[in-house]
This record gives structure tokens, sequence and C-alpha cells, in this order.
């Protein structure tokens, strides 16, 4: 069996509120508030990088868990705004974890959804032998790549910087509620792929990666309308698909972890699966999107918060680019 063991979370010390963004973005604050229900955000500093959020929510997740880093037998990580475009940030984390032994350390590129996939991975490997502890994380600073004017303010009042992360395990724990991994879907749908994202750096862009286009191209672009038209849609089929598949009805979750898009698109979620606003977590309002990290810290703040009592059952949501989606139905054991 699997299990979720630890829980962990970074978020950088500067807070931007959108009185500050919207007079960057020219727009008002209340415009942002309006369309996507934040209030305020935390962006990275100018030395701090994504894995250097990712390495306290790692040391906090274990700490949590009872477990020290050289216990660690795999480590899978996922970005959108890694360090550099080559090495990934999976084992530059590794290094900066003291103690770390010379594990296999793996980088997933699944945008938002890298929680599920890791998840995956993570309980593939435990369940075939390969290893007994596995530590999962997301982490952005994704403020570093945003384009601060009047072009694109949709996208870029949306992201804050944070990191957070998981310690998945062969064993429950014994000092503290764990996380019972029974089932997880995940899906991938590539017709959207340029719906949104950043197209430079890549091969696609003809003879030189930068492409031949402005600058504009390195930043984050997106087809708003799409994405939260497929992410409201996709995200309730897969919580529906997996409950069914498990004998279970909607009513019978207890807590809902979702990806933390914006508020919109929790308020949505919540409608179409007919499920209390107060199960779902929530923390959009005062971190804003934090991508592949969003999901990650919405988890650990589910536990601060004592809301994983013995026997509820917990859904995970995630959806991102590529777009990619899915769900993971957990049971909390003493």
């Amino acid at each position: 069996m699997t299990y979720i063991i630890g829980f962990g979370s970074y978020l950088p010390e500067r807070i931007v509120t959108n009185l500050e963004l919207a007079s960057r973005l020219e727009v008002e604050p209340d415009w942002i508030v309006a369309n996507s229900g934040i209030r305020e955000r935390r962006w990275a500093g100018p030395n701090e990088t994504a894995s250097t959020l990712a390495v306290p929510a790692v040391e906090q997740a274990l700490t949590d868990a009872a477990l020290a880093p050289e216990q660690i037998d795999y480590l899978i990580g996922g970005t959108l705004s890694p360090d550099y475009q080559v090495p990934g940030i999976a084992p530059l984390v590794q290094r900066k974890l003291a103690g770390c032994r010379m594990i296999p350390a793996l980088d997933v590129r699944m945008a938002c959804c890298n929680i599920l996939y890791s998840l995956q991975l993570a309980k593939s490997l435990t369940l075939s032998g390969a290893a007994q502890t596995v530590v999962c994380f997301g982490a952005e600073a994704q403020s570093k790549g945003l384009d601060l004017s009047r072009r694109t303010p949709e996208i870029s009042m949306l992201f804050g910087d944070g990191a957070g992360a998981c310690v998945v395990s062969t064993e429950p724990r014994k000092n503290g509620p764990s996380l019972h991994i029974e089932d997880i879907l995940i899906g991938t749908d590539g017709t959207f792929a340029e719906d949104l994202g950043v197209k430079s750096p890549g091969t696609a862009n003809g003879a030189f990666w930068l492409g031949s286009e402005s600058v504009s191209s390195i930043f984050p672009t997106m087809n708003g309308r799409t994405v939260i038209l497929h992410a409201v849609r996709k995200l309730a089929e897969a919580a529906q698909e997996i409950v069914r598949r498990n004998g279970l009805a909607p009513e019978q979750i207890d807590v809902v972890v979702p990806h933390q898009a914006n508020a919109n698109l929790l308020d949505a979620l919540a409608k179409k699966l007919a499920i209390s606003p107060e199960r779902i977590v929530r923390n959009v309002e005062r971190y804003g999107n934090t991508s592949g990290a969003s999901a990650y810290i919405a988890l650990h703040q589910a536990a601060v918060e004592k809301r994983f009592h013995p026997g509820a059952r917990v859904l995970v949501l995630a959806f991102g680019a590529g777009f990619t989606w899915g769900a993971a139905l957990c049971r909390v054991v003493p």
C-alpha cells in the first residue's frame, strides 16, 4: 500500500498586493479581485530560485514525516520556472538537501498537474518495490517571468511564488494521520497544447530557439476562455469518475484539495460537483496561482488545519497546460 505521510510548504516573504500590481498592469485593484478573487500573492526575492524555495518545503515535509534526507529513496520534482533550462530542478534540490544520498532525482513537466503525475509515479515506485520512501515536490518562481505591463494583465495578475512537498511511503506514519492513496486518475489532451504555455526558448521557433518574434514570446500566453471552460469540465468529470469507480458519491468526499487557479474556477467547480464550499481548501486569495506548487501547498494547509480526521475521504484535483488534468482519491488512516 502507498501512503502520504508528511506535508510541507514554503512561501517567500515578499507580499505583493493588488494595489502594487495594478499600477504596473494599468488596471484597477478591484478588477483583479473581480476576475480572479486574488487579493495578494508572494513573490520570490532577487536571489531566490525555484530550487531554493523547494528545499525548505521538502525539509518541512521530512520533519513532519519524522524522516531524515538520507532516508529518501527517490526524489520527484516539478516546476514551470526552473533555475536553468538544463539541468532540471530535482538534481539541484538533491544537492542542496544536506545528507541526501545520490538517489534518482526526476523532473516532471506537467505544469499545474505536476502533483498528480508525481503521485502516480511515486505510487508505482513503492508498489513495485523500487523505493520505500519517495519525496514529491513542486516549486515556482514565476514572478521572474511575467510581463508586468498593460499587454497581458489577465495573466500577470494570477501568479504567485512558492513551494510545497509531500512524503510518500510504503508504511503509514505512527505520529499522526496518513493519507492512503486509493486511486489516481490522470489524462492529457494535446489538442490544446498551445492554449496555455510559454513558447520560448523552444525548438519549434525556427532556426533559433528564441524565435524571430518579439521578446513577448518568453512570457506566458493563455486563451483564458478555453482554459477555464476545459478546466471546470475536466476537473468535474475526473472527480465524478474517480468517486464513481470507487463506489462513492461526491457528497461522501470530506475534503477537496484543488489546484488554486483562481477563485472563480473554484466556485464553479463546487457548484458543478454540488459540494459545499467549506469542504474545499482555498488559499488563492492570499497566495495567487502558484502553478505546480499550488496543490502541494493546499495539501499542507489542509494538514495544518487538521482537516484529515480518521476515515475522511480526500480528493486532490489539478488541471494544467497540455492540457493535463486528473484526480487522486485518498482515505485518512490513523
